[in-house]
């Protein structure tokens, strides 16, 4: 099919790139209350961030009591990341995944079937949201009754601490933490097949899992599942519905979905960027980083490099995009990837299969996420025709 242009929404980025690909931003402000940082552009920089853990460590947060996210997966570098890596890799495996595929496809049915007859919805508020959301919890066995709650409980921890205070950060981890608590008491007695029982029987070098290492990987998991996907759902609404010669020819040509969605992962990546922190003294980009420097490098930059993406700004499906960064590389890798992919795949292949002509709903501008790390929506009202 023919690329098709959208308006640069990075045209900073670009700027960046050209003029100052590596810099010190002493007024930038992380989630966990971290501030001042490097930004880093060019993709060559950011790959090199995200690899070379040796030198740009991936345990940023500090750790406490009170930050369960501290010793998360996420927040670990190899060997130890390794280990606990090894987990939870059977977990996302592609046999255990695709049993899935019937359940999610279930799930989204149900989402949007209250709104086919209106041909309208808010489609961040009605299915990016919710889906992700019962997808983690059902892979982690956390009960249907409280999948709202947990929902909750996730937005307030991805916030800008700037806006709900780190008051509130904290106290949503503490409740998830007692909620998770009774779960893996009750699965301690009751092992069942999900993701949690698996956790509490794991061992690593003969010695099973701490209780405050298995709440941070619930609690990691949760969030990331959901956030990410809840993006990467959104922008691929956003992006069909704004190209329509793109959503047209996915309607005739559906077997080009996942080349459509890699493209929206490269184009519009649901993590705008990433954190890490300088182990030693080290040179990037010509500019001298020191020891203890936080690095707050941007995907949404290095997606669209022109030195390694041709004609970076077009919407095209026929790339391979082998080098995109937007779920991360080296390492610390999106273990949930494969995951994500399928869920958006069949999310838009119901979505195709009974929605036509969607659109923007007329005079209504949707809100983007003011997240510097999570890209998408806080909501997305969409109008079409039922087929």
């Amino acid at each position: 099919m023919t690329p098709s242009t959208l308006t640069s929404p990075l045209t900073w980025h670009q700027q960046m790139r050209e003029e100052q690909p590596v810099y010190f931003d002493p007024a930038f402000r992380f989630y966990f209350g971290g501030q001042g940082a490097w930004q880093v552009f060019h993709h060559k920089d950011v790959q090199r961030v995200l690899s070379d853990y040796e030198v740009f460590s991936n345990e940023y947060m500090p750790k406490s009591d009170d930050n369960l996210l501290g010793s998360n997966l996420n927040q670990t570098d190899p060997p130890r990341h390794r280990q606990l890596r090894a987990l939870v890799t059977k977990a996302f495996s592609p046999s255990i995944v695709s049993k899935m595929e019937s359940w999610i496809r279930q799930e989204c049915n149900e989402l949007l079937e209250p709104h086919l007859q209106k041909g309208e919805m808010d489609f961040v508020k009605a299915f990016s949201i919710p889906l992700p959301g019962r997808v983690t919890a059902q892979l982690l066995g956390v009960p249907d009754q409280d999948h709202d709650q947990v929902n909750a409980w996730i937005n307030a921890i991805s916030s800008d601490p700037a806006v709900i205070g780190m008051d509130a950060y904290f106290q949503a981890q503490q409740e998830m933490g007692k909620l998770f608590m009774t779960l893996l008491e009750e699965r301690s007695k009751e092992p069942r097949a999900d993701l949690i029982s698996h956790l509490l029987q794991a061992e690593i070098d003969g010695e099973r899992l701490s209780i405050p290492d298995t709440l941070a990987f619930c609690i990691a998991l949760l969030i990331a599942g959901n956030e990410t996907t809840n993006g990467f759902l959104a922008n691929a609404m956003y992006t069909f519905a704004t190209l329509p010669a793109v959503q047209s020819h996915l309607t005739t040509n559906i077997q080009d979905l996942p080349a459509a969605l890699n493209e929206v992962l490269r184009y519009e990546p649901p993590v705008q960027s990433m954190c890490r922190i300088a182990k030693m003294d080290v040179e990037l980009g010509g500019q001298l980083i020191k020891k203890g420097d936080l690095m707050n490098v941007w995907l949404t930059a290095a997606n669209r490099d022109p030195a390694v993406f041709a004609d970076p700004d077009t919407f095209n499906i026929n790339r391979d995009n082998i080098k995109m960064v937007s779920f991360g590389h080296g390492p610390h890798y999106c273990i949930g990837a494969m995951l994500a992919k399928m869920e958006a795949k069949i999310a838009f292949e119901i979505i195709l299969e009974k929605m036509k002509n969607i659109q923007l709903k007329p005079g209504v501008t949707p809100e983007r996420n003011p997240s510097t790390i999570v890209a998408g929506f806080l909501d997305l009202p969409i109008v079409f025709e039922q087929k």
